[in-house]
């Protein structure tokens, strides 16, 4: 029977569908994790000016605790965490590091150029078969839903690049989809794109197969459709579209919430942040 399940949803996800045909996630998903397959690459170029706040913006604490202990908490002890920090910022993300005994490195990100750039950077030193992608400003992920998000991609359905994602209303992020539903387009608010009152947001975290994201790197990175109509960086988002437009599989499974897809970008953030997380404890 759970084989029947997988081969109908299988084919039903192939087909460009966003929901399974039958059952529910978790009975496509891996039954273990195994944190020795992943890399998790965490963009932390971005300083916290506008909260005031002199460091690395992933050092600043929220809820009692450095956002990157929250990100930490999120990813077995097992996967490699690579974080990409500015020059300025590498001192301090090195220190953060060996204090609290993480396995990982840090590179730099030489110039503010996007999160294209610094995905690119932390790729390159990327070693296992399998690479997770976290915003540095994503305190609010749960991590029954990262578990959950990382077990899907190394389940049955075998897909390439795996992003979850969650229905909501205002989306600053939405992913544009033809009438069979397959993903045509990922718009972005701060690049000027007009966004739907209502729609499909990522929450900041996204997994792949290490040899895809590379190839798609390679043949892609340079398109102009990842540079910003507005910022002019090199933007990561458009390149899930790509994978999508060039016949890769990309899960997209709506398993996250709203509060997930709020990054800490301005004090306020971070207070209702401070909140959501006080009152999961």
């Amino acid at each position: 029977m759970e084989d029947q399940i997988i081969r109908q949803n299988l084919e039903w996800i192939h087909q460009g569908h966003t929901t399974l045909k039958t059952g529910e996630w978790d009975s496509c998903a891996a039954r273990h994790l195994e944190g020795h397959e992943w890399s998790v690459i965490i963009p932390a170029a971005g300083r916290g000016s506008r909260l005031g706040f002199h460091l690395p913006k992933i050092l600043y604490q929220v809820a009692g605790r450095p956002i990157l202990d929250w990100l930490l908490d999120l990813f077995p002890a097992e996967a490699k965490i690579i974080l990409v920090a500015s020059t300025t910022g590498a001192a301090a993300l090195r220190d953060a590091l060996i204090q609290r005994g993480t396995r990982g490195q840090v590179v730099i990100q030489p110039e503010p150029k996007g999160m294209g750039d610094a995905v690119a950077i932390g790729l390159a030193v990327v070693d296992t078969p399998r690479v997770a992608i976290v915003w540095g400003d994503q305190t609010a992920l749960l991590p029954e839903h990262v578990s959950m998000t990382l077990r899907l991609h190394s389940g049955p359905l075998s897909p390439d690049v795996t992003c979850p994602t969650v229905l909501r209303s205002k989306p600053y992020i939405h992913f544009e989809r033809d009438a069979a539903g397959h993903l045509k387009a990922i718009l972005q608010a701060r690049e000027g794109d007009v966004m739907p009152a209502d729609g499909e947001s990522d929450a900041g975290f996204f997994a792949f197969e290490t040899a895809v994201l590379r190839r798609l790197w390679q043949d892609h990175g340079a398109d102009a459709s990842l540079a910003g109509a507005l910022t002019k960086e090199q933007n990561f988002l458009p390149l899930i579209a790509l994978a999508s437009a060039v016949g890769l599989q990309v899960l997209t499974p709506q398993v996250m919430t709203v509060e997930e897809t709020t990054g800490v970008n301005s004090a306020d953030d971070a207070e209702m942040l401070a909140t959501v997380l006080e009152n999961r404890k």
